[in-house]
């Protein structure tokens, strides 16, 4: 990696013990998360991870002569690139998007509607609901050449080899957009990363010929253009799939039998040992149901013959009944039968301090707060939300919460009001369009909280009152 204080490894230094992509990855992303350079969605574990520089990389690659020339541009629906997709609507560039996952069909060109090209709806189009709304589905056999084609990454090498999160995406968006013969000889592959996410070598023995190389690695305070050792795959390589990821990927059966009918060999292996993580993918166990169903033929209301009425789940008559039967047992069995002692209560957490931030727009939502709090990396315990009346508190405990290192410092009033000066926040309502309001930030005093809060033994999630 990068030579100073945010390197994760050197070349000369110590190298993971295990020497694999994962234990690659999950050297990046400890490092990411243990000094503070993770970015919402957290953890940053098992995906493309969103850092702290990812608007300044995109800037800087917008720079590049190779951006600015591509009419054109593939670019991964993960976070980190997020304003790497910003940049490419508001240059006007034509933007292809890759279909989370392959699940629902291939790619999609992401179009604006006619009329609304300002921030508000820019940035509602990048995000991963917008993409499914205003992007217009591409197949497969369409004709389509891309200009540049950009990847997230987990970890990369100045030689060009890239790490991704481990599920294969990646290099099966990259072998289908082959297949479309969509990329060019002069087509570039650039990945935006922290600079700890950069090595200086990566073992070669760890990568084959399905993975992506990188020609440009951008980062917020570089640009490197790498060797590129490896080649680019040509393609799908069906003796890497099994079944089981064909199956889960309806564009790649289709694709596999498109190569079928011209005879080419699609041939898939037997043994299922794809690198895709499965971990997320078993059935929940299902929460044993004691009601009584009901056919949809019956009334709600209507109960046949010989049968009970259900009850009432949330009923105090459960808890007087069960001190109803503790007291029948303790007359019957007499003075021996001690009480159980109850478990006493955890003590009130005490605030601190209080922020107040005012100026906010009417059309405001809490959750537009919350992230640009997540973004600057500001996480108050509790929220009194007032938006409605332009403002609202943020009230921080008296001491850390559990589970948080010991070289994590507690947030004081000076750091908050630094951290949220010049904080900006537009509405996100259908029927605005205005510009980021710039937020007023000063202290205030502790408010008495009516509702108790019982820590938690990790951060818990912000409670908002109203």
């Amino acid at each position: 990696m990068q030579n100073g204080e945010e390197t994760v490894a050197a070349t000369e230094t110590v190298k993971p013990e295990e020497v694999t992509k994962q234990s690659y990855r999950v050297k990046v992303w400890r490092h990411l998360e243990n000094n503070g350079l993770a970015m919402f969605p957290r953890p940053v574990y098992n995906r493309i991870p969103n850092f702290k520089g990812a608007q300044e990389a995109a800037v800087k690659l917008a720079e590049l002569e190779v951006f600015k020339n591509a009419n054109t541009v593939k670019v991964n629906p993960d976070k980190p690139q997020e304003p790497v997709r910003v940049l490419c609507l508001e240059q006007q560039k034509n933007l292809y998007v890759p279909v989370p996952r392959l699940q629902n069909g291939f790619m999609n060109r992401l179009v604006l509607p006619e009329g609304e090209t300002g921030p508000a709806a820019i940035k509602k189009a990048v995000s991963r609901n917008g993409m499914e709304t205003y992007g217009k589905p591409l197949s497969i056999e369409e004709s389509v050449s891309l200009d540049l084609v950009v990847m997230g990454s987990v970890a990369v090498s100045k030689e060009g080899y890239r790490i991704g999160k481990g599920r294969g995406y990646g290099d099966l968006e990259f072998g289908l957009i082959m297949h479309m013969k969509a990329i060019k000889p002069n087509t570039l592959v650039v990945t935006t990363v922290h600079d700890c996410q950069v090595f200086d070598t990566l073992p070669q023995e760890l990568f084959g010929p399905h993975d992506v190389p990188i020609d440009i690695i951008v980062t917020p305070t570089q640009v490197i253009e790498t060797q590129r050792l490896s080649q680019r795959p040509v393609g799908i390589l069906w003796h890497l799939l099994s079944n089981r990821r064909i199956q889960q990927m309806p564009v790649l059966a289709q694709l596999r039998e498109i190569e079928m009918l011209a005879g080419r060999d699609c041939t898939l292996k037997e043994v299922d040992t794809d690198i895709e993580d499965r971990g997320g993918s078993r059935a929940r166990r299902q929460r044993r149901r004691t009601r009584s169903h009901k056919s949809q033929s019956e009334g709600e209301g209507n109960t046949t013959e010989g049968e009970e009425k259900p009850k009432n789940r949330r009923t105090p008559r459960r808890r007087n009944s069960q001190r109803s039967a503790k007291e029948n047992k303790e007359n019957k069995e007499g003075d021996d039968v001690k009480e159980k002692p109850r478990r006493p209560r955890r003590p009130r957490p005490v605030i601190d301090f209080s922020v107040k931030i005012s100026n906010i727009s009417p059309s405001t939502r809490v959750r537009d707060l919350k992230q640009a709090l997540i973004e600057r990396g500001v996480k108050p315990q509790m929220m009194t939300w007032k938006g409605f009346r332009g403002f609202c508190y943020l009230h921080f405990y008296k001491t850390p919460q559990k589970g948080e290192g010991d070289n994590i410092q507690p947030p004081n009033m000076e750091s908050i009001i630094n951290a949220l000066s010049q904080m900006c926040v537009a509405g996100t309502g259908d029927e605005t369009s205005e510009k980021p309001r710039l937020l007023s930030v000063e202290p205030a005093p502790p408010r008495n909280i009516i509702r108790p809060v019982t820590p938690a033994v990790e951060q818990p999630p912000l409670e908002v009152t109203y």
